[in-house]
């Protein structure tokens, strides 16, 4: 007797909000796939998929997984706003992000999938512990200062990075001469190389002054895959950092409402300091490292 009148959605519009007054970041639900009249109210109010519960319920049914992100950005700052940009393959999320903060940095700077395979070639560490190799973060700041941007990395630690899972002594070899060759480009060009550890407030005071700032992070929270994937700061407030996600899959079965709406989730994705400050990390080695942008 009461549908119709909006109480499933102001029910379901309350609970977030309890559940932002307690801290939580994301809100999650289960659903029966056959129950289309809730899978669209639930994707109406802007919750997506995520995954799936086989036999959840007692008839052995199926459940969707669905998720929102309930905590987001309020004041956003206009004169920086950094475009969202997507990586166009599984391994160039390093020149994806370079360059949405170049973007952000210079309007009048063009990005494109050529400059996004060209950036990589500059970039690459060449092998990783499987398939291609990721970015460097020199190699990174020295593709930005070819285009006209300055630069400076932050490493926690010396010598190759992205070696310890790597048990091929030729590909530990052939990453540590890239390794080499970009740290002797870097004090050929004078690029600043700090070998120090970047905290949470300076990224934030980075950010504050105008510099766009990448980061490494590991991707296990994500995807619960242990790789390294690079994003870029698109704000800060007392609970949370956020980053703009250069990956997002998009599968021939998506429409462009899903392609539209799932970008957005890939915006100003908020996570907590205290979980940042372990998701920064990569490795055995717990490499913590960051490439600022500024205009030259």
């Amino acid at each position: 007797a009461c549908r119709g009148q909006g109480l499933a959605s102001r029910l379901i519009e309350l609970a977030e909000q309890a559940a932002r007054d307690a801290g939580s970041l994301y809100m999650r639900l289960e659903v029966a796939g056959n129950n289309a009249a809730a899978i669209t109210l639930y994707q109406k109010l802007g919750y997506t998929q995520f995954g799936l519960y086989q036999g959840y319920y007692e008839d052995h049914s199926d459940a969707l997984r669905m998720e929102k992100c309930i905590h987001r950005l309020q004041s956003l700052n206009q004169n920086r706003a950094i475009p969202w940009i997507s990586q166009t393959t599984p391994f160039t999320c390093g020149p994806a992000s370079l360059m949405m903060a170049m973007n952000g940095l210079d309007p009048g700077y063009s990005p494109s999938q050529l400059e996004e395979v060209e950036i990589w070639r500059e970039a690459t560490t060449i092998f990783m512990t499987s398939g291609h190799g990721g970015c460097h973060p020199v190699g990174l700041a020295l593709a930005a200062t070819a285009r006209g941007f300055d630069a400076e990395v932050w490493i926690s630690r010396k010598g190759p990075l992205f070696v310890d899972g790597v048990r091929d002594p030729n590909k530990k070899r052939v990453i540590s001469l890239v390794h080499e060759s970009f740290i002797a480009q870097a004090k050929k060009q004078k690029l600043r190389v700090r070998f120090a550890d970047i905290g949470q407030r300076k990224l934030a005071d980075c950010y504050a002054r105008g510099d766009n700032v990448l980061i490494l992070i590991s991707s296990y929270r994500l995807d619960n895959r242990k790789a390294p994937h690079w994003v870029v700061v698109s704000g800060f407030d007392e609970k949370c950092l956020y980053f703009h996600d250069p990956d997002l899959e998009i599968g021939p079965h998506l429409t462009i409402a899903d392609e539209n709406r799932d970008s957005i989730e890939c915006q100003h994705v908020p996570i907590a300091r205290a979980d940042f400050a372990s998701m920064s990390l990569f490795g055995a080695s717990r490499l913590r490292t960051a490439v600022i942008l500024r205009k030259r």
